[in-house]
């Protein structure tokens, strides 16, 4: 048997010259803006020089060169990331090529006098795969830069009459922004005009729209507008047929979300039904210790699933996102309607797991303070991976969760995340129209100030033994902002200057602070027997001897929280 190399194809394109067309590109994109404005600066003086009607004329042609250069720059900077990323993926292709040359060169030679038919036809399927691959991207890049929109025109001749009003013209920004939720729209639109099993048939043929939706949202209230424009029976063969999609698409009401979301929660449901059946069977079998520890606590996580999917598929909890093999949950606590004054969006803290969620431990605050009624609803939002929310319950396990809340660099993703969810339900006119509060307990007051860096504004902040605020954070004016802590491990670690680069709440003006006393705090002088060098009125620091029981407290719904939980009532209903 022989093989011919040439049914391989070539790679059509040089990988490095695209690489230096990209730098071409971007070289080109820097030097617009500068020659643009220079261009305008001289023009602009040229009444200084030549005083006649037509040289303001001309000068103020000349200004919106300043706007067409920068719409050029940005085009010039899209084409050139999509030619880098074809280049990166073509040099990835050159050497899958090589290994195949060498596959079938190995082949031949292994071959000779023998009739290797399997070997043969993996050969030729892996060849035809190859080739299918490069025609892929490299159409899908011909696709992107054809979808690059041209910037608005710019119209230097000076006619002698005055051409008729056209409008307010689009920017390059606005009008890529169009296109681009023009076409995620698509599948909607698409699916939109189906009944249910069809909607279901599509989804399935087609699972890179739920990625398409999932990596490029478009605008919830392009969402939401489309949305008020379906039957109501479009409306429930989507939710029906397309569960996981609805679920989790900003813009779709909050209360189709938590529908949309039972049907996938119902499902999930039977598949957690089988798998305790295949546990059950076995819990019987001889194993060691550990290997029935183990067993153990996988049944009691799939057990502690099974009762809160019930509860959702009974409506009586209310999930407006539900990925938990993405590690993102949100619970909806009330009903928003016409009655909804206070809207909270609550992100609890370090080690919030979505099996911690099945257990009801996040939600608990926010439950005690939407069952004091007076119209609020809640959102307990864990949108992104928390700190430690993967490690075991171990003493290693809890170091590197707490390491990790004290990670800068989880704040500006985590903030992105939010700021997307809460845009997604305020797309909801009831929900943007009530009074918005967020409370971040622990290291759940990082996303809630980092969401304000990139421009989300709230009516209030609460932080709950909040652990630091987000790098670049600066108070709103028409924010309220506020501090409840006891005296705990992290108020100490606080102090001693471990925690956040020091942008802690308790010492931020902004924040109006609240400390609580318990029996077990005490106040240690750091002068005095301790530190003879300095006086016995010195300086102090507080410590508690229990101070991990303390944090656990400030979002306890217990009696014995009851001060800090009627004062935050209280500041939520002003």
């Amino acid at each position: 048997m022989s093989a011919d190399f040439g049914v391989i194809p070539e790679i059509p394109v040089d990988a490095a010259a695209l690489g230096r067309l990209a730098e071409e590109l971007r070289a080109k994109a820097a030097f617009l803006p500068d020659a643009g404005s220079a261009v305008v600066a001289r023009w602009d003086g040229l009444e200084a020089v030549y005083e006649a009607p037509e040289a303001a004329a001309a000068a103020a042609k000349m200004r919106p060169l300043t706007v067409v250069a920068a719409d050029v720059c940005e085009a010039l900077l899209r084409a050139a990331d999509i030619v880098d990323h074809l280049s990166d993926d073509l040099l990835w292709l050159t050497m899958r090529r090589r290994g195949l040359v060498e596959h079938v060169a190995e082949f031949a030679r292994a071959a000779r006098g023998i009739d290797d038919r399997d070997r043969s036809v993996e050969l030729t399927r892996e060849i035809e795969g190859f080739a299918a691959d490069v025609d892929e991207r490299i159409d899908q890049a011909r696709g992107d830069l054809a979808a690059i929109p041209l910037p608005p025109t710019w119209e230097i001749a000076i006619p002698d009459a005055a051409a008729p009003p056209l409008g307010p013209r689009l920017t390059w920004a606005v009008r890529s922004e169009e296109i681009a939720t023009e076409l995620v729209m698509a599948p909607l639109l698409a699916l939109a005009g189906s009944g249910t099993s069809r909607v279901a048939r599509l989804v399935a043929a087609h699972p890179e729209w739920a990625d398409l939706l999932r990596e490029h949202p478009p605008a919830p209230d392009a969402v939401r507008t489309w949305w008020d424009t379906l039957s109501p029976a479009a409306a429930t063969a989507l939710i029906d047929g397309a569960p996981a999609l609805v679920g989790a698409l900003g813009g779709v009401p909050p209360l189709a979300r938590v529908a949309a979301n039972r049907v996938t929660a119902r499902s999930r449901l039977g598949e957690v039904e089988a798998e305790l059946a295949a546990w059950e069977r076995l819990r019987g079998e001889g194993a060691s210790a550990d290997l029935q520890a183990d067993r153990r606590a996988a049944l009691d996580d799939l057990l502690a699933e099974r009762d809160y999917l019930a509860q959702v598929v009974r409506g009586d909890v209310s999930l407006v996102l539900y990925q938990p093999d993405a590690n993102r949950l949100v619970e909806m606590i009330g009903t928003p309607g016409t009655g909804t004054q206070r809207v909270l969006t609550y992100v609890p803290g370090t080690f919030t797991s979505v099996d911690s969620f099945y257990r009801g431990e996040p939600q608990k605050i926010a439950r005690w303070l939407v069952g004091q009624g007076d119209g609020m609803v809640a959102f307990v939002w864990k949108g992104t991976e928390f700190p430690g929310d993967n490690e075991p319950q171990v003493a290693s396990g809890q170091l590197r969760g707490i390491g990790e809340a004290n990670d800068q660099i989880r704040a500006h993703p985590a903030g992105v995340d939010l700021a997307r969810f809460v845009a997604d339900v305020r797309s909801d006119s009831e929900i943007a129209q009530a009074r918005q509060i967020a409370c971040g307990y622990s290291w759940g007051l990082v996303p809630v100030t980092s969401s304000e860096v990139v421009g989300v504004h709230y009516d209030a902040v609460h932080s709950l033994a909040g652990a630091w605020v987000a790098e670049g954070w600066r108070p709103r004016l028409a924010t309220a902002y506020t501090h409840w802590s006891y005296t705990d491990f992290l108020s100490m670690a606080q102090d001693a200057g471990w925690v956040g680069g020091g942008r802690n709440p308790d010492t931020i003006p902004a924040f109006e602070s609240h400390l609580y006393e318990r029996p077990s705090d005490m106040v240690v002088p750091l002068g005095g027997d301790l530190a003879p060098f300095l006086t016995p009125e010195g300086p102090s620091v507080r410590i508690s001897l229990s101070p991990f029981e303390n944090h656990q407290l400030i979002v306890a719904t217990s009696q014995e929280n009851a001060p800090v939980l009627n004062s935050l009532l209280r500041e939520m209903l002003r």
